[in-house]
């Protein structure tokens, strides 16, 4: 879906309604982007913007000792100025802002302009423990196809009047109910 920068806009001056920034700078430089449809065009709120090739990060919450960094491939800066001063010279790149407030997660107004972050790697949020459940799975699903895919040979063997066949898959099925009930 895309944000139009009508929302966009209603999403910034909500926020500078609602927040009080650290840095003034912060400011003068949301004023800048409100004023420039272009630049609102390309500007992406998302999560993880520290993975994105050139992103800003906003914090207003308590104790936050960094409430402005800016990232550039590989360099960060918590200097408006200098962000400032690429986004002007670079309007026509993509940048990927991310918010940090109190209960951004379940806001309702962070949520109507937020993106997919397409920088954001698909096991980003899994931990050890999930890789496990993961795995866990994959051999159930794995070891369920391969009690149907006995059956199905012992169905055939019987269709067809194979008496070894039909022994052989049995037994192969016996064998592999034995080891579920071994495991459980």
């Amino acid at each position: 879906m895309e944000i139009s920068p009508l929302q966009k806009k209603a999403f910034i001056d909500w926020f500078l309604d609602h927040y009080d920034l650290p840095k003034r700078e912060i400011v003068w430089l949301f004023d800048y982007l409100l004023k420039r449809d272009e630049l609102l065009n390309n500007l992406h709120f998302v999560f993880e913007a520290h993975l994105c090739p050139r992103s800003m990060i906003i914090s207003v919450q308590e104790g936050e000792e960094r409430p402005f960094r800016f990232y550039k491939e590989h360099v960060v800066t918590n200097e408006v100025e200098k962000a400032f001063h690429d986004i002007r010279m670079n309007h026509g790149e993509p940048l990927y802002v991310e918010m940090n407030f109190e209960g951004v997660r379940n806001s309702k107004e962070y949520i109507s302009v937020l993106e997919d972050n397409p920088f954001l790697p698909d096991d980003y949020y899994l931990e050890d423990s999930d890789y496990k459940e993961i795995d866990l799975l994959l051999n159930y699903v794995a070891n369920e196809q391969y009690i149907l895919e006995l059956k199905s040979k012992i169905d055939q063997a019987l269709d067809e009047g194979d008496l070894k066949s039909f022994n052989f898959y049995s037994s192969l099925l016996n064998n592999q109910q034995a080891e579920d009930q071994n495991r459980r």
